[in-house]
C-alpha cells in the first residue's frame, strides 16, 4: 500500500498527477510565478529536477531555474550535487531554525526548559513502555498482533509520536541555544 500525507504525496516524495492538478486548482489567479515557484518548492522534499518544478508550476524552465537559484541563495530551498541538470529539495534545515527562532521569541528561558523537561518525560515515557532507547528500535509486531489492527495502530501511532517528540526536542534546544546567542530585547 502507498503511504499518502493529507496533500496526496506518496511516502516516496513523488506528487501523483492528481496532487499536481489540486495544487494548481488551488492557486490564485493573482498569484505571480514567483508565489507559485514558492509554494510547489516548499514541498519538494527529494531531488527535483528545474524542469520537473517548472511542470509543476506551469512556467518556464529558465525563469523557474532563476527563482529557485534566489530561493537557495537565501536558504529555503537547496541546490542537490553539482551535477546536471540542476535538482533542488526544500532545505528542512531552515525551516527547523524557523521554528526554533519563533520558539525563542514567543517562550521565556523558563519556559523553553519547562517545554524540554516535559518533552523529555515524554520520551522517558516510550522507552520505558517499550523497552528500547530509540523509536527506530519498535517493531510494533514484537507489541501488538497484526490482527489486532488498532492495537498495531495505537503502536505505530505511538512511534510517530516519539519522533515527534525528538525532533521537538531537537527544535526547542535549538531555541534554547538561539537565546543565549541572541537574547529577546526587552
Amino acid at each position: 500500500m502507498d503511504e499518502r500525507d493529507d496533500a496526496g504525496v506518496p511516502a516516496n516524495g513523488l506528487p501523483t498527477a492528481e496532487a499536481i492538478e489540486r495544487e494548481r486548482t488551488g492557486w490564485d489567479e493573482d498569484k505571480t510565478v514567483r508565489e507559485r515557484l514558492y509554494e510547489t518548492a516548499l514541498t519538494v522534499r527529494e531531488p527535483t529536477t528545474v524542469a520537473e518544478i517548472a511542470d509543476r508550476t506551469d512556467c518556464a524552465t529558465e525563469s523557474a531555474r532563476r527563482h529557485l537559484q534566489w530561493f537557495a541563495e537565501i536558504g529555503t530551498v537547496e541546490r542537490v550535487g553539482d551535477g546536471q541538470p540542476a535538482r533542488y529539495r526544500r532545505n528542512e534545515a531552515y525551516f527547523e531554525w524557523k521554528r526554533a527562532d519563533g520558539l525563542r521569541r514567543e517562550l521565556s528561558t523558563t519556559d523553553l526548559a519547562d517545554r524540554l523537561d516535559a518533552l523529555f518525560d515524554r520520551d522517558r515515557t516510550y522507552q520505558e513502555r517499550y523497552g528500547v532507547p530509540e523509536p527506530s528500535d519498535v517493531s510494533a509486531f514484537d507489541h501488538a498482533d497484526p490482527g489486532d489492527h488498532d492495537a498495531f495502530e495505537s503502536v505505530l501511532t505511538d512511534v510517530n509520536d516519539w519522533l515527534s517528540v525528538r525532533e521537538e526536542v531537537r527544535i526547542t534546544e535549538q531555541a534554547r541555544r538561539l537565546g543565549r546567542d541572541r537574547p529577546t530585547p526587552a
